[in-house]
């Protein structure tokens, strides 16, 4: 085997390492049995975190401590994998590389007698940490084995210490996970040594917090560094493709990707050919978490000319012996893998990744970027001498979501943002001679003096919430001043005149509630009846009624007789954050897509059968046609594919077609009256502007805020509210597009509003987004006009809109209670 021989940076970071646990190592020496000073020890100095890039050789940096520091110390190491199905890969590797250490296995081999300086058991969290020790067989005392616990027991008596390595520690590591509290409980080790390419920094402060570390210690490697010495590519190029939002139902933007991210592979593939180096690229193919996804990409690949071989496929939820294998079978040119890629694996033959999933998370894209950053051995003499070409010395990644490059740019900017780093000797801790020969550790203050009479905790006291609370009664006092002249009356208002004795045209008959002794009376001036809108339930409307009022123009229907759709294709360099965008570019249009649009628009309505209202479309859009004097009205195939089209790119017309249908047979009715009186078993609180003079029960956690916010109007704009309940005699039902009714929330009169009675329906979401909620922002009543829909953002309401593009509800504007005027 040949001698391994480190970059210089990665030298660099190794002897900064090992000096830290050296000095470790003599404060630990220095303080024997002193407690607080072995805690002040590794606190200090005892955990040593690595961030680097994918590729930089971050393994190889921890490895190389982990061998030269056991030189010098009797310690055992714990080396943990961050997955179960790598481990045997990681021992081999480490097994190659380190000679100087003795790799043994937990499973099998946890002899007390055979332990010695320098042996290194590689695992996984899962296999260690778990609520009830016993549920793990290495936590299992037996005849040949003692239990895990007992075996790092037994080290320390023995006076070894423990070592632990955390590669991938973003993954599984996190503070209150049960991999952190063994790792605090159990294995309890005087070093530790963190592995991560994507730091972030709220963990690393958490993570901190957790173990009681005083000080983390970091080795940081810059990409320029190992861009350098040839072991990462120089950059990595990013294409993304944005479409028009009203025509992104007709591309298949999952092909376009993979058809750029073969070409790609082919052209480099080509080069690698012509310099007459050996050596196959990988193509890397992420499919999406839908069922059949890996099928579907491996159908298109294979009529994309690639062979049954050379395409392999993994689907196991975590990276395993398998993938890293296929990764370096040069028998495969693509690699199709459906786990998530922050589930990092080595693939240094990947020059090309496609990726079908969607997240603007900035980890991912960090991880995302790194499985095609590694520089293959056989390249990397070429890349450090800077002989190697420019296609080859970079990355490209292709996007089927076009959001997922945001979090490639922030991923950019992150790792850019690692400047090269060595660690550094805490100097807060020191050991200090003492007459007789003894020795001890003690802390240095920030004004440079040194405690001489034991140690400091690191955790100054808490002081709990009840004494915070009882600290601010006892010390802080208020009065209220005396303010002169307090008119009560004007204050708190004014009684109201008592109602005018005897009969009055304008009260009810009816009483609402159920019998109770509560009784409160409309009041006085209150509308008694509002109006209601309804479906005749003796006429049906028809498909073909719908399909009479879909119309169609000429512009749309040329529009939908392309083959091609435009697209902006927009590529960034992810490390020096620009983009290169193409306008001249084009997909093709799909028709299965643009049959899946319209079979969706179909279907929302569910007063219409969709197959009896596709039917009546191609009639009518058939006969536009030929009113138009297209030949292709006699070719019935293309006629259903420009309906698909039409409806997959301007919903609305059909919206208006059937909105427009139920227009016609619609009523407007006056709803029975307003019941005289409420009555309510337990006393309902009181409202200014309710039409009852209360809030009614029954609210939910979205409607009484309304309500109270109504009652709140200073201006005088709300005259009053009715609480609209639903299926009521003299409920208000307002129709949809679809046909169907519902019932606004609220009916409330406004100053200055152009309708009867100046009235105002209002309908306060929780959930607007949804499917069933969606057609309300659209509805219409003849009498009060548009419903407006809110919703309470925080602290604010918002009146909710429509997205015609994107055909959903969106947050509009902020409310005012001056919008509902004109509104």
């Amino acid at each position: 085997m040949p001698i391994r021989v480190l970059k210089s940076f990665q030298d660099d970071a190794v002897k900064s390492g090992v000096d830290l646990f050296t000095t470790a190592k003599r404060l630990l020496d220095a303080a024997g049995a002193d407690a607080a000073g072995r805690a002040n020890a590794i606190n200090h100095n005892g955990y040593l975190l690595i961030e680097a890039p994918t590729g930089s050789g971050k393994t190889l940096m921890a490895g190389t401590i982990v061998e030269r520091f056991s030189h010098v110390e009797d310690v055992v190491w714990f080396w943990f994998a961050p997955f179960k199905g790598v481990v045997g890969q990681t021992a081999a590797v480490l097994r190659e590389e380190f000679h100087g250490l003795h790799f043994r296995e937990l499973a099998d081999d946890r002899s007390i007698n055979q332990s010695r300086r320098a042996d290194v058991f590689v695992t996984t969290w899962q296999a260690v940490a778990t609520r009830l020790k016993d549920k793990r067989n290495v936590r299992k005392e037996s005849d040949n084995n003692p239990s895990m616990d007992t075996l790092i027991e037994a080290l320390r008596d023995q006076g070894l210490r423990i070592g632990v390595v955390v590669d991938e520690a973003h993954h599984g590591f996190g503070q209150k996970t049960l991999a952190a509290q063994f790792f605090k409980e159990v294995l309890r080790p005087e070093y530790t040594i963190l592995i991560t390419a994507t730091p972030d920094d709220a963990d690393v402060t958490a993570f901190e917090d957790a173990m009681g570390i005083a000080e983390l210690q970091r080795i940081r490697v810059s990409r320029a560094d190992a861009v350098k010495s040839g072991l990462i590519k120089s950059g990595v190029k990013c294409a993304a493709y944005f479409v028009d939002p009203e025509k992104r139902a007709l591309v298949d933007l999952t092909a376009t990707a993979l058809r750029d991210g073969v070409a790609a592979h082919r052209t480099l593939k080509k080069q690698l050919e012509e310099m007459n180096i050996p050596l196959t690229p990988l193509l890397l193919v992420q499919a999406d978490s839908s069922d059949k996804s890996v099928d579907r990409l491996k159908s298109v690949l294979l009529r994309m000319g690639f062979t049954d071989e050379q395409v392999a496929v993994h689907t196991a939820d975590e990276p395993d012996a398998d993938i890293l294998a296929l990764a370096n079978d040069e028998r495969r040119e693509v690699l199709i893998f459906k786990m998530a890629v922050a589930l990092g694996f080595d693939a240094p033959r990947a020059f090309t990744l496609v990726s079908m999933r969607a997240s603007r998370d900035p980890d991912f894209g960090v991880q995302l970027v790194g499985r095609i950053l590694r520089v293959h051995r056989r390249l990397q003499g070429r890349a450090q001498s800077g002989t190697l070409p420019d296609a080859l010395n970079y990355g490209y990644v292709f996007l089927a979501d076009p959001e997922t490059q945001t979090g490639l740019d922030i991923a950019g900017q992150k790792i850019n943002a690692i400047q090269t780093e060595y660690a550094k000797a805490s100097t807060a801790t020191v050991v200090l001679h003492y007459g007789d020969g003894v020795s001890g550790v003690s802390t240095v203050e920030a004004n440079g003096q040194t405690s001489f009479f034991g140690l400091a905790s690191e955790t100054a006291p808490q002081t709990t919430g009840a004494a915070a609370v009882s600290d601010v009664a006892t010390t802080t006092t208020g009065r209220v001043a005396y303010i002169p002249n307090f008119d009560f009356g004007t204050f708190f208002g004014a009684n109201p005149p008592p109602p005018a004795p005897g009969p009055s045209a304008n009260t009810p008959a009816k009483v609402c509630g159920s019998p109770g002794s509560h009784r409160y009376q409309l009041r006085p001036g209150m509308p008694r009846r509002f109006k209601t809108q309804v479906v005749c339930p003796d006429i049906e409307v028809t498909e073909e009624e719908c399909a009479e009022r879909f119309i169609v123009s000429t512009r749309d229907l040329l529009e939908a007789m392309k083959t091609q759709v435009p697209v902006e294709r927009r590529t960034l360099d992810v490390f020096t954050h620009t983009f290169q965008q193409e306008f001249d570019f084009s997909a093709d249009l799909s028709p299965t897509q643009a049959a899946e649009a319209a079979h969706r628009v179909l279907c929302r309505n569910k007063t219409f059968d969709p197959k009896g209202l596709l039917q009546a479309l191609r009639r009518k859009l058939q006969k536009v046609m030929q009113d138009e004097t297209m030949p292709e009205a006699q070719a019935p195939e293309k006629v259903a594919c420009f309906l698909d089209v039409i409806l997959a790119t301007h919903p609305e017309l059909l919206l208006e077609a059937q909105k427009a249908a139920h227009a016609k047979h619609a009523q407007i009715l006056a709803a029975d009256d307003l019941p005289s009186e409420l009555v309510w078993a337990e006393p309902l609180p009181k409202s200014p502007r309710n039409v009852y003079g209360v809030m009614p029960a029954g609210l939910n956690t979205w409607e009484e805020p309304f309500a109270q916010l109504l009652d709140r109007d200073m201006n005088r704009l709300v005259k009053w509210w009715h609480r609209n309940e639903p299926h009521k005699p003299w409920s208000v039902n307002v129709l949809m597009p679809d046909g169907r009714g519902f019932f606004p929330d609220f009916v409330i009169g406004i100053e200055g509003r152009q309708t009867e009675d100046g009235g105002l329906l209002a309908d306060p979401k929780l959930y607007y987004q949804r499917d069933d909620e969606a057609p309300k922002v659209l509805a219409e009543h003849r009498i009060y006009g548009h419903v407006m829909i809110l919703s309470l953002d925080g602290v604010r309401w918002m009146i909710v809109g429509y997205d015609e593009k994107a055909q959903k509800p969106i947050l509009a504007k902020e409310f005012r209670l001056t919008d509902m005027i004109d509104f």
